[in-house]
């Protein structure tokens, strides 16, 4: 398995990775409204020639600092358990801090992320802008809300509203 840039011959391939490993139209409509935009970029996972997983990261704002968000991120379910998600992962956090971004953050499993180098958000004064229960009836807890810190000097001095691109909801 490789990790690379997603092209965009890879598009479709992307829909149906995130499509698939969510079973919900929401994250393939958030890669879509997101992919284009300034400060955003996705990586794929590729396997035999075909794309099993892919991770998009895009702006994201603490008060004015601009950041990046990961998500959505999803592996094939015949992939997953495999370690393409967490390749992913790495080379998000290793794309992003080449990049120049200060933090990357997510909503996502503490047990899942924290393991691959985030942690909780609220250690930096930050708070969740999407904690409770959605209209759906899906629970995000305050500690869902977690930062991969890149440049710890910069992370310091984050402050102000947290904001997603509105695709997040």
């Amino acid at each position: 398995m490789i990790v690379r840039p997603e092209r965009r011959d890879d598009r479709d391939a992307v829909i149906e990775v995130e499509r698939a490993a969510f079973g919900t139209p929401e994250e393939p409509a958030i890669v879509e409204a997101v992919r284009d935009e300034p400060g955003s970029f996705g990586l794929v996972a590729e396997e035999g020639g075909a794309v099993v997983g892919h991770v998009q990261l895009s702006a994201a704002w603490v008060g004015e600092a601009e950041v990046l968000a990961l998500g959505p991120i999803g592996v094939m379910p015949a992939h997953q358990g495999r370690g393409a998600g967490t390749a992913l992962v790495a080379a998000a956090l290793t794309s992003a801090r080449e990049r120049g971004a200060a933090a990357v953050m997510l909503l996502g499993s503490p047990g899942y992320y924290g393991a691959r180098g985030f942690e909780p958000a609220a250690t930096y004064g930050l708070t969740n802008p999407f904690a409770g229960v959605t209209e759906s009836g899906f629970v995000i807890a305050e500690e869902d809300f977690q930062l991969a810190v890149l440049d710890r000097d910069r992370v310091a001095t984050l402050t102000g509203e947290v904001r997603w691109h509105p695709a997040f909801g």
